[in-house]
Order: C-alpha cells, then structure tokens, then sequence
C-alpha cells in the first residue's frame, strides 16, 4: 500500500506556497509555477502574479539598462 505524503516523488509541497490548495494533476503529474526562489505557485489569479512579479521586475531592469546602454 503506497505511503501518502504531503510532498511530492522529488521532495518538494503538494501544495501552493501562495493559497496552500493543492496543485491540479493531470495525466499524473501535479501542475505548478516555479516562482521566485523556487516556491511552487498553482495556477489561481493571485498565486500566478506572486509567481511572476520578481520574474517580471527582473526583465524590466534589463531592459532599461539596455536602453541607458
């Protein structure tokens, strides 16, 4: 009988670091957003914009400091 853990076949959550429902599974594999700092965000509104905002900052700078260049 397989041993049921709040953590996934690779050690990390089951769960978003943003809402703490669990991430959606299809076809046997559980969805997620790797955020910042390697959080696992699911797919909800406000988890995906919590997931992306550093990521989107991050491009913004470079973008004007290629600008300024």
């Amino acid at each position: 009988m397989p041993k049921i853990t709040p953590y996934l076949a690779n050690g990390r959550s089951k769960t978003c670091w943003g809402c703490g429902q669990p991430f959606v599974v299809r076809h046997g594999h559980a969805e997620a957003i790797l955020g910042d700092e390697g959080r696992l965000y699911c797919d909800r509104t406000g988890c995906t914009e919590a997931a992306l905002v550093p990521h989107v900052h991050a491009l913004q700078h470079a973008s004007m400091a290629a600008r300024a260049a």
